[in-house]
């Protein structure tokens, strides 16, 4: 959208005439979904938060795939006074925000607290594919998604046997319901227990940099064949047990969206 048409609804605009000049001062035009408007923030209050695993279209979190930011401000009043984020701040209070129970609380209202940034993001709900996201780029999480933590280089090996088409059909065997469209529903303690191959006892790490496909199409990509190949053989499973793996998970998710579009 142009700055010409959103120039109207940005509320604390002050004198600023160009994007130009919003840009210089170190602002960004931030969009309030809930009242349809518009305002300038400084870009360091800013951060990108992921709030679907759709946004994502490979296993690596992009920030630039991300639409939304969240509003990430540690500073007090006085350090921000005569700032754009405090006029935001402000424009919060005379609508009550400050009296909500879950920010009356805290010493600044605004502040959400220092938040840890999760290596892995996993999905509460699957359309026909689990993945597990790999924060590289320190993205905060939003509230449908969880959170799995661990360190250094166990992080890729994790990931990978986390993004295994294996785990994908334990996922579809343990889980309790579905949602709208089929939706596979998974609780963090569904998450928790799924059954993956340890991690380490991986030979290497093997990551699919590249847009998921859907299932029936994606179990036949010569890469997602390599990362399965690895989850496999530290299995010891034959070559048909492993093609058996791929016709199970492929006959599971057909049944579920396929129940999901008769009813």
């Amino acid at each position: 959208m142009k700055f010409s048409e959103i120039k109207p609804k940005i509320k604390n605009l002050g004198g600023y005439k160009t994007i130009a000049e919003i840009k210089r001062d170190g602002l960004r035009v931030a969009y309030n979904r809930a009242n349809d408007s518009y305002w300038l923030i400084e870009q360091e209050f800013l951060r990108p938060v992921i709030k679907s695993p759709r946004e994502c279209k490979s296993i690596l979190i992009k920030p630039e795939e991300l639409k939304h930011k969240i509003f990430m401000c540690r500073k007090d009043r006085e350090e921000l006074r005569c700032s754009s984020a405090l006029r935001y701040i402000e424009w919060g209070e005379e609508r009550g925000f400050d009296k909500r129970p879950s920010c009356r609380g805290r010493k600044r209202w605004w502040d959400v607290g220092e938040r840890r940034f999760p290596p892995i993001i996993s999905p509460s709900s699957v359309n026909d594919l689990y993945r597990a996201f790999i924060n590289e780029p320190h993205v905060f999480v939003d509230k449908r998604l969880y959170e799995i933590y661990s360190q250094g280089n166990f992080t890729q090996l994790l990931a990978m046997s986390l993004n295994a088409t294996l785990t994908t059909m334990f996922l579809e065997i343990g889980s309790r319901i579905g949602l709208g469209e089929g939706l596979l529903d998974m609780t963090v303690y569904e998450v928790a227990d799924c059954l993956i191959v340890n991690p380490r006892q991986l030979k290497k790490a093997l990551i699919l940099n590249r847009p998921i496909r859907y299932i029936f199409d994606e179990i036949r990509q010569p890469d997602r064949r390599a990362l399965d190949t690895i989850i496999f053989d530290a299995l010891e499973l034959t070559a048909d047990e492993r093609e058996a793996v791929y016709e199970a998970v492929s006959d599971l998710v057909r049944q579920r969206l396929e129940k999901a579009r008769s009813v």
